[in-house]
């Protein structure tokens, strides 16, 4: 009777220890998981924000001027990019400022955005400016 009671004992304590294993490794999975994602969006976001810049750069190509632009892309049925690109006049100079804004249906996600100071009128790749992170 008393080896009874050791084996029922035992066994609730291995199953305990398996319980706890299984559930520390699901929360270390899910964790992973949500960190891959995130460096996802935040890789696309990037992207989209660079591609802002360059559209922006191409657009004071062809007329050095300050001006707006916005434009999105739609990722999938649930998720669109919407860019917004803003050329303002600073010291004789342009500043391009760009922000990537990624929406699932009406929330927004993440944002990300960027920013080219001191742009000059010159032509090719010659003073495009300096490129840094927007606050």
């Amino acid at each position: 009777m008393n080896r009874r009671g050791f084996s029922l004992y035992l066994t609730f304590l291995i199953s305990t220890v398996i319980f706890l294993l299984v559930t520390t490794s699901y929360e270390i999975s899910k964790t992973a998981l949500d960190l891959g994602r995130s460096e996802a969006i935040e890789t696309q976001l990037f992207h989209a924000a660079d591609g802002g810049l360059e559209r922006g750069l191409a657009h004071l190509r062809q007329k050095y001027a300050p001006f707006t632009m916005n434009y999105s892309s739609v990722i999938n049925s649930r998720r669109r990019l919407v860019i917004n690109v803003e050329a303002v006049k600073v010291n004789g100079l342009i500043d391009l400022l760009v922000s990537a804004n990624l929406f699932e249906g009406n929330r927004e996600l993440a944002s990300r955005k960027l920013k080219r100071s001191g742009i000059k009128n010159l032509h090719g790749r010659n003073g495009i400016g300096k490129l840094v992170e927007a606050t």
